[in-house]
């Protein structure tokens, strides 16, 4: 039996976007996939891996920075031809009736082969009776059949879609990926091959044939999951759910390594007087507030990762952040696909505001992250940091990392814990000075003093 015809082959991609000034954001790191004939292939994995960037690079719409994009065995330069995409956003115009948005991408055709089409892509998401309808007048999971009746009246050889039911209730979502499944399984319907990003792991095992996790910072394969469940899948059958856990444990290792929990304040550095070089372990963008909320979440039990993000309401990846930043601190440890308060964090839920402002202090002066930043200040002539000069030693020491969302993660812990002050007008950060505070001089000194030279 031949092989599957290669569609899509992309190799050793990789892509950056700039930002301000020098400063250049990695999204995708040598990433290399072949999507074939009959692949439905899954984007799976947490928010930053770069799965949109990725269904993007696939399609043509997005030229990477390196690599090569190859779509039935030529170079592809612009939008590839056999691609159709169906956005998140619905992406339909508003002075267009439902018959106008679809027609969009066969304008060209023969007006007898546009109704054909038509009529036959109406059946198949149920718009019949909305034809001359005007998106205002839709629901959002009618508009987004809309999306999906365009994407399939172009006929297209591969179906891409960027997370299309995430915008939608849980009902009209659950109904359309149903409707999509249906689409797969049926053997009348010419969708044989599509490409779907999503971080939903039900859905990708409901409607993948291989599921490829993606790690984050910057994004990158991971590994690359096959699913052999015969179409049409029930999510009930024990099958299912064993393939459900499966990916729970790969997301789960490839998002929270052992190596977190080991020892995250060990990192080599050499430091003189004046300058650094350093590899220090960068801290999630999250916030105090996220952190702390999720320790009163915990209780003494273990929890798994993925109960806790429904308890959270939020994405998995967003959670998983959290997560890190409470696991290097010590407030957590995470087991498998648990997450255990440690008994810092239980003592850290338990204290008063002011107790608990001064562990959080300690925790985050054990970070070499942190140590940084102080030595950094330090210093300087008057021990005032210029914000472009920590910009430019954070993007020096954390190449792959935002630079600017980075220094607002800091600057957000750092002001929570009274480690530094900060003056806006002036762009301009000093450790903090408990004297100059309108509490006066009662609390004690929020960083340790300057170890005697050795």
């Amino acid at each position: 039996m031949n092989a599957p015809s290669p569609l899509i082959d992309i190799k050793h991609v990789c892509h950056e976007y700039a930002s301000h000034g020098h400063e250049h954001d990695l999204v995708l790191s040598d990433i290399s996939l072949t999507v074939s004939e009959n692949d439905v292939v899954a984007l799976l994995g947490p928010s930053g891996c770069g799965k949109s960037t990725l269904i993007r690079v696939l399609s043509g719409l997005v030229q990477p920075t390196r690599g090569e994009v190859g779509y039935r065995g030529q170079p592809l330069h612009g939008v590839s031809p056999g691609v159709a995409m169906v956005f998140q956003n619905f992406a339909l115009f508003p002075w267009l009736t439902v018959r106008g948005n679809i027609l969009l991408p066969i304008e060209h055709l023969p007006p007898a082969e546009q109704q054909a089409r038509l009529e036959t892509v109406l059946s198949t998401v149920g718009l019949g009776a909305y034809e001359y309808s005007y998106p205002r007048e839709l629901s959002g999971g009618m508009k987004q059949r809309v999306g999906i009746a365009r994407a399939l009246i172009a006929q297209p050889e591969v179906l891409c879609m960027d997370e299309p039911f995430s915008a939608l209730d849980v009902l009209t979502a659950e109904t359309l990926r149903n409707e999509i499944g249906r689409l797969l399984a049926s053997p009348d319907h010419p969708l044989r091959t599509m490409v779907f990003v999503t971080h939903n792991i039900s859905e990708a095992v409901f409607l993948a044939t291989r599921i490829v996790v993606l790690a984050a910072q910057p994004g990158r394969i991971a590994q690359i999951v096959p699913n052999t469940l015969p179409y049409p899948r029930d999510p009930d059958a024990p099958a299912f759910r064993a393939a459900v856990e499966t990916l729970h444990g790969i997301l789960t290792h490839t998002n929270l390594p052992d190596t977190v929990c080991a020892d995250p304040g060990k990192v080599v550095t050499k430091v003189d007087a004046s300058r650094r070089r350093i590899a220090p372990v960068s801290l999630p963008y999250v916030t105090p507030g996220e952190v702390l909320g999720l320790l009163t979440l915990l209780g003494d039990e273990p929890c798994d990762v993925f109960d806790l993000a429904e308890r959270f309401g939020r994405e998995f990846g967003a959670v998983v952040r959290v997560i890190k930043a409470a696991e290097l601190l010590g407030f957590v440890a995470t087991p498998g696909q648990d997450v255990v308060m440690t008994d810092l964090g239980r003592q850290t839920v338990g204290a008063s505001t002011t107790e608990q402002k001064k562990l959080v202090r300690e925790q985050l002066l054990k970070l070499k992250i942190f140590d940084l930043l102080v030595r950094l200040i330090r210093v300087q002539e008057n021990q005032t940091l210029a914000e472009e000069e920590l910009l430019r030693e954070l993007q020096a020491a954390l190449p792959h990392e935002k630079p600017k969302q980075l220094f607002r993660t800091l600057l957000a812990w750092g002001r929570h814990s009274e480690i530094i002050s900060y003056d806006q007008r002036q762009h301009q950060l000093r450790l903090y000075d408990p004297k100059r505070s309108s509490r006066g001089a009662a609390h004690t000194a929020a960083v340790p003093p300057t170890p005697p030279a050795a």
